[in-house]
């Protein structure tokens, strides 16, 4: 599950997970649903990656920068994740394609932000929140 949160000039998220790996998995979910409509979104292709962070603040603001990496230089959207994280060590599968209108184009997402960045476990849920610059 996720939902926004406004803030004063970009864009506010917050996602849950039962799990670190869910609640990573739906901030991704959420980064890309920014953009476009993710239930379009076909699983054709699939990126592999591996990132890390000193603390789970800089693997999650990490990981979205590396997606969108590949949204910027290849033009892929995804919609589906796989995510495996182990000592502050994210390993991802991203499933997509290339961005096309079908997807009905949205909002760009310039980056993600460190502001008001959180991770943390509550009650047995794992809470991501992240700001993008539109």
């Amino acid at each position: 599950m996720f939902k926004y949160f406004e803030t004063t000039a970009d864009l506010g998220v917050e996602a849950l997970g039962e799990s670190l790996e869910e609640a990573f998995k739906e901030a991704a979910k959420a980064l890309y649903n920014i953009m476009v409509d993710i239930d379009k979104v076909e699983k054709k292709e699939v990126v592999e990656f591996e990132v890390e962070g000193e603390d789970l603040e800089e693997l999650l603001y990490n990981f979205l920068n590396e997606l969108l990496y590949y949204t910027d230089v290849y033009g892929l959207v995804f919609s589906d994740f796989e995510i495996e994280i182990k000592n502050n060590r994210l390993k991802c599968k991203a499933y997509g394609e290339k961005i096309r209108k079908e997807h009905n184009i949205k909002e760009e997402v310039k980056a993600v932000t460190y502001h008001k960045m959180e991770v943390k476990e509550d009650n047995g849920l794992w809470k991501v929140k992240y700001i993008v610059d539109l």
